[in-house]
Order: C-alpha cells, then sequence, then structure tokens
C-alpha cells in the first residue's frame, strides 16, 4: 500500500471529507505563505485535508438563535485539524520522515513588519488546498467542497516525504456558483463584487474576489463592530462602529474601539472567547465569519441561510453583559435610550 493511500486512510478514518497532496514544485512561485519550508525546512511535501462544522449550530448562528454553539464548534473543530494534523506527523515520523503539523489558525510571521494587523500565517491552508485539489476557491476566497460549500476547516501537515502531488480541481467540480452572497454577507464590505485578483501556483492560476480592505476584516470579524451599512441587520457582536471608506479614517475608528471593547461588559450569553496573539491581551469572541458559513454548495440552501442572516435582527448588550437580539427598528430605539456612558462604548 502506497504512502499516500496509507494517509488518506489515516485521515477519513478521522473524519476528513477530502485529502489531497502538494510538494514544492506544485507551490513554486506562490507567495511567501505557500513555502513548506518556512515550516520544516527539509519539507518536500504538504497534505492537506477538510472538516466540516456542524450545520444545524451554524443555522442556529445565523438565525440569532444561538451563538455559543456554532462558535463552541468552531473552536472545538480548528483543535480537531491541529491535533489531526499532528497525530499525521507523529505517523510519518514513525515512517522515518521528519514532518510537522500546520496549527489551524492564529499563528503568524511574527518577523514581518506590521503582522500584528497584516497577519501573515506561517503557512496558507488554502494555497496548498486548492493546489492539492482538495477543494477550490470560491469568491469570497474561501476554499469550499461541492456538496459542502465552504462551511468547513481546513488541516495541513508538512513532511519531508516525497509525495505524488494531486492536482487542482476541475473547474467543472467547483462548488462556487457565483451568487455571491458571501459579498452580501460581509458587513465590513470588503470583497469587490466584480473586480478579481489572483494566486498562481505551480504555474496554475486561481481567481477570487479582490480585497477592498483587509482592515474591514478585522474590524468585524474580530468582533469590534458588527452592524449592517443599511442598519438592517448584525453579527453578534453589539458594535456599532462606522466603517469608513478611506484607509487611515477607518484606522483611526479601529484603533477607538479596539481600546474600547475591553471596558465592554462580560458576556452573560454563556462561556467562549479565544486569545490571538495580536491582540494578545484580549479575549475575543467569534461574532461573524458569514463569508465563510453562509455557504453551503447548493443554490438553495445557500440562499436560505442568506435569507436567515437579513432577517435575524440586530444585537445589542446592557449594562450587565445581557446580549439581546431585537428587530433593527427596536434595537436601534434601546440602544438610543441607554446611559450615554455605556452607549459610546459601541460607537
Amino acid at each position: 500500500m502506497s504512502l499516500e493511500i496509507q494517509i488518506e486512510e489515516f485521515l477519513k478514518e478521522r473524519g476528513a471529507l477530502k485529502v489531497g497532496f502538494a510538494t514544492l514544485d506544485s507551490l513554486a512561485g506562490g507567495p511567501p505563505s505557500a513555502d513548506l519550508t518556512y515550516v520544516l525546512p527539509e519539507a518536500r511535501s504538504a497534505v492537506s485535508f477538510a472538516l466540516p462544522m456542524d450545520r444545524d449550530k451554524i443555522r442556529a448562528y445565523l438565525s440569532k438563535q444561538s451563538h455559543v454553539a456554532h462558535e463552541a464548534d468552531n473552536f472545538d473543530t480548528n483543535v480537531r485539524s491541529s491535533r489531526t494534523s499532528k497525530a499525521l506527523a507523529l505517523f510519518l515520523e514513525e515512517s522515518g520522515f521528519a514532518s510537522k503539523r500546520v496549527v489551524s489558525n492564529t499563528v503568524y510571521r511574527t518577523e514581518v513588519e506590521g503582522w500584528e494587523l497584516s497577519m501573515p500565517p506561517d503557512l496558507s491552508h488554502r494555497y496548498v488546498a486548492a493546489r492539492s485539489g482538495v477543494g477550490s476557491f470560491g469568491w469570497s476566497g474561501n476554499i469550499g467542497i461541492r456538496g459542502y460549500g465552504s462551511a468547513i476547516l481546513l488541516g495541513t501537515t508538512v513532511t519531508a516525504a516525497e509525495l505524488v502531488p494531486t492536482g487542482p480541481e476541475p473547474a467543472e467540480e467547483c462548488f462556487c456558483d457565483m451568487c455571491k452572497r458571501c459579498v452580501k454577507a460581509c458587513p465590513s464590505g470588503m470583497f469587490s463584487l466584480d473586480e478579481e485578483m489572483s494566486v498562481t501556483l505551480g504555474g496554475v492560476t486561481f481567481t477570487f474576489s479582490a480585497r477592498s480592505s483587509y482592515l474591514g476584516c478585522q474590524f468585524v470579524c474580530g468582533g469590534f463592530t458588527g452592524l449592517s451599512r443599511d442598519g438592517k441587520w448584525s453579527t453578534w457582536s453589539p458594535g456599532r462602529f462606522e466603517l469608513p471608506d478611506g484607509e487611515d479614517e477607518m484606522m483611526k475608528v479601529f484603533l477607538d474601539a479596539v481600546a474600547k471593547y475591553p471596558r465592554w461588559p462580560k458576556r452573560t450569553d454563556g462561556d467562549g472567547g479565544y486569545v490571538n496573539p495580536a491582540l494578545a491581551e484580549t479575549s475575543l469572541r467569534l461574532t461573524c465569519g458569514n463569508c465563510q458559513i453562509i455557504c453551503w454548495g447548493d443554490h438553495k440552501l445557500t440562499r436560505e441561510n442568506y435569507r436567515m442572516l437579513k432577517r435575524s435582527g440586530c444585537v445589542i448588550q446592557r449594562e450587565n453583559g445581557d446580549i439581546e437580539v431585537l428587530p433593527a427598528r427596536e434595537a436601534a430605539r434601546e440602544f438610543s435610550a441607554m446611559k450615554p456612558e455605556h452607549r459610546r462604548m459601541y460607537l
């Protein structure tokens, strides 16, 4: 039995949906975050795999019925990814090949100037997954699989083993039908509706939407703000900071929000949260991720997810930490009626 088949069986026994293999050659010419040797100097190959997230918990999250269930599932699946990657690395080392796991998230190239804002990963799970055919890029730039969409989490193990690379997914197998609801589900306006950007890996070019501002994504996905631009719905964040169009102006508002965030009352809707080394002294909550979880790779299901989100209402936070979900107009009235010193922390 080939090593590739052994690896695939090892990962599928642990819940992987798909498994693929990339090499130094198949990732050649890519950005720095496609360089396997950054993680393991003697690396020759990488193994990519995908794990599913719980769809019932995603819908409860999008419709504002439950925040903590999907938050916990997201964190647990990230932990599973990291542990599975480590288990595979140990398996490969026992077979005589130096190997190293790639942690699922929040590991950055801290030697890069300004890494706290740019957050350059040690290795891009997306690049390895796209080039090895585990999934394909959707318009949002998230990786997805037909039948699952982009509501998945990726894992990667880097190894000195010389594995046979698998090719990119054929265009006809792509999960994305270009409905672009991922764009409409993003309160930050990060994604362009029409303009493209691309990355070339091993001579293969992949395209997805151009980004207007990575800072806006950090603002919203960091949980600092969440109100949609039309004020009719929100993420699970009670923040109501307006997002200016200019990068300099947005930075000013972002820094103001980051300074106010630690003064928000402790949420009373269940335990949760995580620490990102880019803001190491602050416990953050998962409040968005809409661009990823909205898409289930089926037009009707994705449309229903988007409908749920748009009708889910707006989140506000009381002085005692209670999180309330209200219709947009009622939420605006209740927010306006709060004490000025409390209200100022959110805008």
